[in-house]
This record gives structure tokens, sequence and C-alpha cells, in this order.
């Protein structure tokens, strides 16, 4: 056996890699007549290695037309939550522990109401683009419609269900004898009244308007919690 290996002829390097390199043949014909290997390995490798490059940012007019929809995208999408803080640091204020509290788990199960439903936008964006893109101005028209009139529908639903059976969702995040259980059921009350109002500024999708809201809530949270005490 050991010598049937020994008489067995060995490659030499430079043919196992030239193997190796099979889809080159034509390069590498070209860089034996020419007298240089190199050439071929390197456009092999050339040839293999990911094109990653191409996908970073280059600052031309494609990445620009890309920041001026992502900026305002991501300024809408930070209004809810600036919202809720704006909420907490007001009923913070109050010095109501238990008020907190149950604010937190009423926020809680507001959201995964409203982020249920919120898919409208996502699929409202591309399809009024489209429209749009092909020159149909009504056809992106009837889009935005559609998206308003689900929005209300489904608005509604989550909104009835939040006003009049809150404690059965807020069981899932606080127990019914926690002594804040009470106020999470009023604020959540409350807050669902904003759920249909919140899906449609999402669906307008304008960076303005969302500053708009928050400013607004920032004048007003004083206003109504302090006032009505």
């Amino acid at each position: 056996m050991a010598a049937k290996i020994a008489r067995r002829p060995r490659l030499q390097p430079a043919v196992l890699l030239l193997s190796l390199l099979a889809p080159c043949t034509a390069l590498r014909g070209a860089a034996a007549r020419s007298g240089g290997a190199v050439a071929c390995i390197d456009s092999a490798v050339q040839h293999r290695v990911p094109r990653w490059r191409d996908a970073l940012p280059r600052g031309d007019e494609l990445d620009d037309r890309i920041l001026s929809v992502a900026l305002p995208s991501i300024a809408n999408l930070a209004v809810i939550p600036l919202v809720g803080a704006v909420d907490t640091f007001w009923i913070g204020r109050m010095g109501d522990a238990l008020a907190l509290a149950g604010q937190g788990a009423a926020n809680q199960v507001f959201f995964s109401t409203y982020f249920l439903i919120a898919f409208i936008p996502t699929i409202t964006a591309p399809l009024v683009a489209k429209a749009a893109g092909g020159g149909d101005i009504d056809g992106a028209a009837r889009r935005v419609c559609e998206a308003l009139f689900l929005a209300n529908v489904l608005g509604a639903l989550g909104t009835a269900l939040l006003v009049l059976f809150p404690a059965a969702p807020l069981s899932v995040v606080l127990p019914p004898t926690a002594p804040a259980f009470e106020y999470a059921r009023r604020y959540l009350r409350l807050r669902s009244l904003s759920l249909i109002p919140a899906l449609l500024s999402s669906i307008g999708f304008a960076a303005f308007r969302g500053l708009l809201d928050n400013a607004l809530n920032l004048v007003l949270d004083p206003v109504l919690i302090f006032g009505a005490r």
C-alpha cells in the first residue's frame, strides 16, 4: 500500500492552484501565453469577492432621495413614544406612584393594540408610491382613502374594546387586585380615544404634523391633568 502511494504522481502546487480556478479558463490561457499567471489569479479572486462596496452610501442623488424619505419616517415613528414620555412626566409631577404605575400598564395595552393595527401605513406607502410613480394620481388618492377607511374601522373596533372592556386586556399585564389597576383602567379608557387619530396621523405620514401633535400634547397635558384634578 505504501509503495502504491509512493508511486502516485504528485501534483505541482501551480497545477493544483490552476485546477481550482477552472472558471477562468480563457484568462488562464491568456496568462500562460503572456507568461504571467498572477493576472489570472487576481481576476478570479476579484470575480469571487462579493461586491459589498456597491451597497455603501455614496452621497449621490439616490442616497439623498432615500434620506429624504427615511428622516420623516423616523420622526413620525418617534412621535408616539414622545407623547407617552410627556404623559409620564406630567403624571409623575402629580406625586402619586399608583397613578404612574397604572399609566405604565395602560400604555402597554394601548401600544399593543395600536401596533396590531399600524400595519396599514406600511402597506399603504408602497401602493401609493406605485400609483404616483405611474402617473395615476387618482389611483394614489384612492389608496389613501382606502387606508383611511380601514384605519377608521379597525380603530373604532380597538377603541370600543378598550373603552367598554378595559379590564380584560389590562389583566394580562396587571393583576386586577393590584392597587394601581383602577388608575390603569381609567387612564386606558381616556387614552384609547386617541387610537383613531394616531392611526390617521401615521397614514398622513408627515413629520411637521407629528411635531404639531407633540407640541399640542406638551401644552395640554398640564392643563388637563392639573386643571381637572
